[in-house]
């Protein structure tokens, strides 16, 4: 390893996951909620700048491709995700900012450029979540003139080969390409610009792009994946992986295959980050924390959770009769023989506890809460179970899905982070000015021996 990478890999690593009032379903109800906090982009910047202020890799922005009358209000009216992170590269000065952009619903060609766009924009601080959409709403095709979503093999299929191809584009250009001689005139060395010409299943794409290599070369790749196809995508091509375990060995033992996927892909492993998803409540005292939980969860109406799972399940299961404090065994949930393949990463984190877990919680989880007692407290009880799962090798870092926004980040940021900073477990600068710096990687450059 380099000595960056080295360095980088002894410190916990934090992204921060911005949705409008906090991923918390019923945040923007609170007292101190801003309910347009979605579409105000003062507000994404405040959001951005206390991350920056944290010394956090980056901020991440997820993305919903469909919505409906049952949606999570904080994706109902939202900005574009690479349209934001564009206009927060002209804000911010070194944190990363990551955006979600689907592989089933988009061209290569088109992503390459605007995410390239955004990272020379921001001077190499840009990532691209690579997904290929969940269909929560059942009618995300309807919205790209097609009668079907994909199926879960076909959408990993195109993802891989989307991935190729937008790496074939912006591999369009040597680092030093570009020449600029006034005298010769010369503007670049037509010798070191390549035309793709790819011929694939999905794609035919001819090159070059229109643009070329940023600070960082491109986009750092971030990606998240539960199933055997997801976990490969990630291995091969993604630096920041995104997973949600309820325990350390859980976590450990995903770390660790997906660790030996990437090797034998002929990739490093600790060129590899594993983020584990948590949702932190700091406050002075564990009942004052388990009190905030409580008053947004008072806040979720439970007509709310029953339309939704109604649409979940397709008409696979009749909720009518039943309340959101109803169980999932109560629900008959666990019954149903072929569940959607999106439930399979829900349906780990409750199984055995199907008799507890109610419909309100399990709304919860599948539309982006990711409680975990381990973080839920004082500040030094979440900084001393983030070094304990840092340091038993469950997670290399932590993707922050904060209930309440701004205060939850607040929290953490003012309570965590300086325990974890006197300990050396967190940065007190950033070293360098890309998101891959962030995370000790050099770029590779297209002619590099």
């Amino acid at each position: 390893m380099t000595q960056t990478l080295t360095q980088e890999r002894r410190q916990i690593h934090f992204f921060a996951y911005l949705v409008g009032t906090g991923i918390h379903l019923a945040s923007w109800r609170h007292q101190t909620a801003f309910p347009q906090a979605s579409i105000d982009f003062a507000h994404q910047v405040k959001l951005a700048k206390a991350a920056e202020d944290a010394k956090f890799d980056a901020i991440f922005l997820g993305d919903s491709l469909a919505i409906n009358e049952t949606s999570n209000p904080g994706i109902l009216n939202r900005f574009d995700p690479m349209g934001l992170i564009t206009a927060l590269g002209a804000v911010t000065d070194r944190i990363g900012l990551i955006a979600t952009s689907s592989t089933s619903y988009d061209e290569p060609f088109n992503f390459a450029r605007a995410a390239l766009t955004a990272d020379h924009i921001s001077g190499g601080r840009v990532g691209w979540n690579i997904v290929t959409t969940r269909d929560l709403t059942n009618s995300t095709a309807g919205n790209f003139s097609a009668s079907q979503h994909f199926d879960h093999s076909l959408r990993y299929q195109r993802a891989q080969e989307f991935v190729e191809v937008t790496q074939g584009l912006w591999n369009s250009w040597d680092q030093d390409a570009f020449l600029h001689d006034k005298d010769g005139g010369l503007f670049f060395d037509r010798h070191k610009l390549t035309r793709l010409n790819y011929e694939g299943e999905f794609f035919k794409v001819a090159g070059p792009l229109n643009i070329g290599p940023s600070p960082q070369h491109s986009p750092l790749l971030a990606q998240a994946g539960t199933s055997v196809p997801g976990q490969q995508l990630g291995a091969r091509f993604a630096n920041a992986l995104f997973a949600s375990h309820p325990d350390i060995p859980q976590a450990r033992q995903y770390r660790e295959s997906i660790r030996a996927q990437a090797q034998a892909f002929g990739r490093n492993p600790d060129e590899l980050y594993v983020y584990q998803a948590i949702s932190p409540v700091v406050a002075d005292s564990r009942e004052e924390a388990l009190d905030r939980i409580r008053e947004l969860d008072n806040l979720i109406t439970h007509q709310q959770v029953l339309d939704f799972l109604q649409e979940y399940f397709a008409g696979q299961l009749d909720f009518t009769g039943l309340g959101a404090d109803a169980t999932v065994a109560q629900s008959g949930i666990p019954t149903v023989a072929q569940p959607r393949t999106d439930f399979r990463s829900a349906g780990e984190q409750i199984a055995g506890r199907e008799d507890e877990v109610t419909l309100k919680d399990l709304y919860s989880i599948l539309t982006g809460d990711k409680r975990n007692h381990d973080f839920i407290g004082t500040p030094q009880h979440v900084a001393d179970s983030l070094a304990r799962w840092h340091a038993e090798g469950a997670a290399d870092g932590f993707n922050l899905m904060f209930s309440l926004l701004p205060q939850d980040l607040e929290r953490f940021a003012s309570g965590v982070i300086p325990l974890l900073q006197e300990r050396g477990l967190a940065r007190t600068e950033y070293s360098g000015t890309t998101l891959k710096s962030h995370l000790g990687l050099t770029p590779e450059w297209k002619g590099q021996p």
